[in-house]
């Protein structure tokens, strides 16, 4: 009978021992599960560092579609500042006179901005928001606004501020 009690006392003891392993080994793909979650996401650089410059003076077109027949371009030049992460600058027309203001942000590679001012006569006062993937010497990207889904597309002039020529 003692030997039976022991027996019994012995299996309890190692059915406890598997017990808590499985505990523990659940536990801990729980917690493995978890952290693999954050992981999921992108590269985390191109989210949190700024990758490009984009300052300096930008020229290209500006597409937009008047009627589902008719696709216009407006011919422009962007004229930014970037400190840190922010842009600030102007959009000009073809003549170099300013018709609107220019805010943004640079997030790895990607310009998010927001241009508003009399950029189209039919339209003034209206604003347009968009984001451009720059590469060293161009952005390209959708804008939302009158008239859009627009498309857009700016080649480097000049690396500095003041719209001059680069050398």
């Amino acid at each position: 009978m003692i030997r039976k009690l022991n027996e019994k006392a012995l299996l309890f003891r190692i059915g406890n021992g598997q017990a808590r392993g499985l505990r523990f080994t659940g536990r801990l793909l729980i917690v493995l599960a978890l952290s693999s979650v954050g992981c999921a996401r992108g590269d985390w650089t191109t989210e949190t560092l700024t990758l490009v410059d984009v300052t300096g003076t930008w020229d290209g077109a500006f597409k937009f579609q008047v009627s589902a027949q008719q696709n216009l371009e407006r011919t422009t030049r962007w004229v930014l500042r970037q400190q840190g992460g922010k842009v600030r600058g102007e959009a000009q027309g073809p003549d170099g006179a300013p018709m609107a203001v220019i805010e943004g942000l640079v997030n790895g590679e990607v310009l998010t901005w927001q241009l508003t001012g009399a950029f189209f006569r039919w339209a003034p006062g209206a604003s347009y928001r968009g984001a451009a993937t720059v590469t060293i010497d161009e952005m390209s990207g959708r804008a939302d606004g009158p008239n859009c889904p627009c498309t857009l597309v700016l080649r480097r002039a000049s690396s500095d501020s003041k719209g001059t020529e680069a050398r």
